[in-house]
């Protein structure tokens, strides 16, 4: 099984800033990556996991905000670190180009 993470904002939306729940149910749909997360998600070799440093009490308004844009999930994290650079030896750089996404979960 591929255990695939997804961060929220800055990929799944388009936005990063803005922390009230206001901002959060408005931030863009990011229409290039959602279809790729959830055409991986109809395979049953994939684990899909959305990741986010959002707080722990904005579990509802991020699960409403993924219903409402149809992001498909298994699982999803709230309370990541919050940083600047992230060092990590399977990460993989987000360049919002489908195509390359998928091309790189392939090669794993």
């Amino acid at each position: 099984m591929k255990n695939i993470f997804f961060d929220i904002d800055g990929v799944i939306t388009i936005e990063t800033e803005g922390w009230s729940k206001e901002e959060y149910l408005g931030r863009t749909p990011n229409k290039k990556i959602i279809p790729v997360i959830n055409m991986l998600y109809k395979d049953p070799n994939n684990k899909i996991t959305l990741y986010t440093s959002r707080f722990l009490e904005d579990r509802k308004i991020t699960e409403q905000w993924l219903r409402l844009h149809r992001v498909k999930y298994h699982e999803l994290i709230l309370g990541k670190p919050q940083y600047d650079i992230l060092i990590d030896d399977k990460a993989f750089k987000f360049d919002n180009l489908p195509l390359s996404i998928i091309n790189a979960i392939n090669k794993c």
